[in-house]
């Protein structure tokens, strides 16, 4: 026997629909249950004249969908069109008492059946996260109104701008999400400790009050919104599938990159073989205006800079950039080579105001300007421009087929600039978004090559096109640095987690200190490149010897931590917070983390502290709960206090680094640039303690997209304290890729006098660790940490392998 589901005109089990209604009252006139009807792993709500959809989409995040007219309009570039999420475990159904009641394991969502409809969402614990007192009036006022806990504090709709205002990390008074300028990040997205609500709008605003939020001006007719329940990096890691994950950036793009303005093919060259003779490790090296033929007609802003025709502001700079010589040349020097694009093109053909170029004649003919948008003089040819329209999918289809001859000719990476304003027009939040949608999209349809672009600004969505964000056009000096973190931290709360700045600072020139400084400041963030304005040139050996050192230590230790970066920007491809994260992420249930605006855990191990302060003799460190290492000394710290640490203000060569008890680190050999050599062996520092510590070693080619297909290497290595003894296990290794990595070095900072492994004795031997066996024998010795054993495993085993130390 079935029974009929009102407004879906579908049957059901009889059973299952008398467990889904049971004790809620029926229709007087048709015995039907009213206003309520089940989805898959939902429900659908009407109020007479509206529909509300409600459903579970993972064990902690909920869809609410309030449709009028029962019409549903398509969502905004913020949510992936093919999100792949994770579908609840288990959704339970139950009505009682007139509240039909959804729960998995993680969240309880109650829709109390008296109108208005209210609905409530619980954690797991039953503890009230948000409350929606009328769902649909809420929606026909263009947004969404939901309770919370008085004192919640809030974070996320909008990065910070350029200049510094003294705004910090929290968004307790709500704000305007938009894209911005110069560095800013939006997103429709708010979020806390517990709890994060996200509302698919093409801009709008959060606005609060003592235990509520509300977003106004929705960009959709019917208002669609998501509430997420966990702490931050749940939060966070399920809003990154929601909208989509970063697909994995080109391994080289996470060592050192150069970028410049005012360069010639023979200059760059210079400054690669000097970088080469003093062995400054360096991966890539990004041009300006300069690779361009802006100026010339016949698509001169898409072309490399290899001509001399009428127009060129600075004719044939790079002689062999057309036919791929150079990108060549530099190729087999471990170079890749990035370009500059602009948003605008010149409208005026050289030496004739009234005549077109060709390029502005097709955009004319085919409406591919922004619209709206005036003529501006172009302050680099001193000729009159405008910019094209990027949401317009033909714009980004045509600007792509003329990018394809630079992109042959070895230009790999892509830097976009200006589209966030231009004179009086602030353009819309996907403008940016939608030039790194077109890089990504017409390089993958032409290329297995990984792609990738730094921008500008950042709009929630835009991650998943291999798009990276810059903190714009900077100042140089100690307070510009400073502020960088707390910018960084706030665009990471916005879900821009590829950052980076331009190091050094764009606008002036850094005094020696300030750029050591800033070096190592910018070896732990996401992205890790110098530039500066015109002719300014950021090279290490341009500011002393003395800067040069500290400059070189901070790269040399950013290609070390290879290996350990790389495995966290896999996590992040896979739908999880990769390396960088603002303290209260990881630490939501301590206070003082909250509060933390100039230091940042990388990766789960480590807790990076640079000095931001000219000629400081010190750096005052916050330590959250657990015990800390410092890498540089050894020195053991108890967490939960702040502490004061001495640091070199005449050499500049200390970076304030500290290592989480129960974390394992990775490193490898320093190489000159990624893929100089194959690696054969990794070093993991494992510091055991009563908590599990994990770490997943992962390999792939680097440079394509085959780890979609899983030709991809990837092994877990868990460690933990069992009483006296500590247990190591080494998962079976994953994926169908052959890696060059043969070994592990395991560094166990413990001390030992029996070591199994697979329940086999091992032999202890004097030798050092370039004389281990692997699986054979161990050896132990005392480093600036303490006790440490040395045991050298297999990689890549299909097999578990598990090591017992006592």
């Amino acid at each position: 026997m079935t029974c009929e589901l009102p407004f879906k005109k579908k049957t059901i089990p009889l059973l299952l629909c008398a467990a889904l209604f049971a004790g809620r009252p029926l229709s007087a006139q048709t015995g039907k249950p009213a206003h309520l009807s089940p989805l898959p792993d939902g429900v659908e709500v009407s109020d007479g004249s509206s529909l509300l959809d409600l459903q579970v989409l993972e064990n902690g995040l909920v869809d609410v969908h309030v449709r009028f007219d029962g019409k549903a309009t398509e969502r905004t570039p913020v949510i992936d069109p093919q999100p792949a999420l994770r579908p609840p475990s288990s959704v339970a159904r139950s009505n009682q008492d007139g509240i039909y009641t959804l729960s998995t394991p993680a969240i309880e969502v109650q829709i109390h059946e008296a109108q208005p409809y209210s609905i409530d969402i619980l954690d797991a614990t039953g503890r009230q996260l948000l409350r929606s007192d009328d769902p649909f009036g809420e929606a026909r006022n263009g947004g969404v109104t939901v309770k919370h806990a008085t004192g919640d504090t809030l974070y996320g709709v909008h990065g910070l701008g350029r200049e510094d205002t003294a705004q910090g990390l929290t968004r307790n008074d709500g704000g305007q999400a938009a894209a911005g300028i110069q560095g800013q990040s939006g997103a429709p997205f708010i979020f806390s400790a517990r709890y994060g609500l996200l509302v698919d709008s093409d801009g709008g605003q959060f606005t609060t009050a003592p235990g509520s939020i509300s977003f106004r001006q929705s960009s959709r007719p019917d208002v669609e919104y998501f509430v997420f329940a966990g702490p931050p990096l749940q939060t966070l890691a399920a809003l990154s599938r929601l909208v989509g994950p970063p697909p994995l950036p080109p391994r080289w793009t996470l060592g050192f990159i150069n970028s410049q303005w005012g360069s010639s093919q023979s200059e760059i060259e210079q400054i690669v073989a000097t970088y080469r003779k003093k062995e400054i490790p360096i991966d890539g090296f990004i041009l300006d205006f300069d690779w361009k033929a802006w100026g010339e007609d016949d698509y001169g802003e898409w072309r490399w800079n290899s001509t001399s025709a009428p127009g060129n502001v600075a004719p044939d700079k790079f002689p062999g950039g057309a036919d791929g010589v150079f990108a060549r040349e530099m190729t087999a020097q471990g170079i890749k080579l990035g370009g500059i694009l602009k948003p605008r093109i010149l409208d005026d053909a050289p030496g004739d105001p009234n005549r077109p170029t060709v390029a502005a004649a097709y955009a004319t003919e085919h409406h591919l300007w922004y619209p709206g948008e005036p003529q501006m003089p172009d302050y680099f040819s001193h000729r009159m421009a405008r910019d094209l329209d990027f949401d317009n999918p033909e714009t980004r289809t045509w600007f792509w087929q003329h990018l394809l001859p630079a992109f042959h000719a070895g230009m790999v990476a892509w830097w976009n600039d200006e589209a966030d304003v231009s004179g009086k027009t602030i353009f819309s939040n996907f403008q940016f978004f939608n030039m790194g949608r077109m890089i990504y999209e017409g390089q993958r349809a032409d290329s297995n090559l990984r792609v990738w672009s730094i921008n500008r600004n950042f709009y929630l969505g835009a991650s998943r096109y291999g798009y990276s964000i810059w903190s714009g056009d900077i100042q140089t000096g100690f307070a510009s640095m400073a502020f960088q973190p707390r910018r960084m931290l706030a665009a990471l709360d916005t879900g821009a987690f590829n950052w980076s700045m331009d190091t050094g600072g764009f606008f002036g020139h850094p005094t020696p200190e300030n750029y050591a400084r800033w070096m190592e400041f910018a070896a732990f963030v996401p992205i890790m490149r110098v530039h500066g304005a015109f002719n300014e040139k950021r090279q290490p050996w341009v500011y002393g010897a003395v800067a040069e050192a500290a400059a070189r230590q901070a790269i040399d230790l950013r290609y070390e931590l290879l290996p350990y970066i790389y495995s966290y920007e896999r996590m992040s491809t896979d739908g999880e917070v990769g390396l960088v994260r603002p303290l209260f992420w990881e630490f939501p249930s301590d206070p003082l983390a909250a509060s933390q605006d100039t230091e940042w855990m990388f990766g789960d191990a480590l807790l990076v502290a640079p000095v931001l302060r000219q000629g400081a003799s010190s750096r005052r460190i916050y330590l959250p709960p657990g015990d800390w290492f410092d890498y540089s000394s050894g020195r053991r710290f108890s967490g939960a206090r702040s502490i004061d640490l001495p640091t070199d203000a005449r050499t500049w060569e200390d970076i304030p680094l500290f290592v989480r008890n129960g974390s394992i680190l990775a490193t490898q050999p320093i190489e000159q640039y990624v893929g100089q050599r194959p690696i054969q062996e990794i070093t993991l520092d494992i510091f055991p303690a009563q908590a599990s510590a994990e770490f997943t070693v992962y390999d792939d080619d680097g440079e394509t997209y085959g780890y979609e297909k899983g030709n991809f290497l990837r092994q877990q290595v868990t460690a933990e304290k069992q009483g006296d003894a500590v247990q190591v296990t080494a998962a079976g290794a994953t994926g169908s890729y052959q890696s060059s990595v043969r070994s592990y070095l395991l560094r166990i900072h413990t001390a030992a006098s029996r070591v199994t492994i697979n329940g086999k004795p091992l032999p202890l031997v004097s030798a050092p660790a370039a004389g281990l066996d692997s699986d054979q024998n161990w050896a132990r010795q005392t480093d600036r940490f303490g006790s440490v054993v040395l045991i050298r495993i297999s990689a890549g085993e299909k097999s578990p392998t598990t090591i017992v130390l006592r």
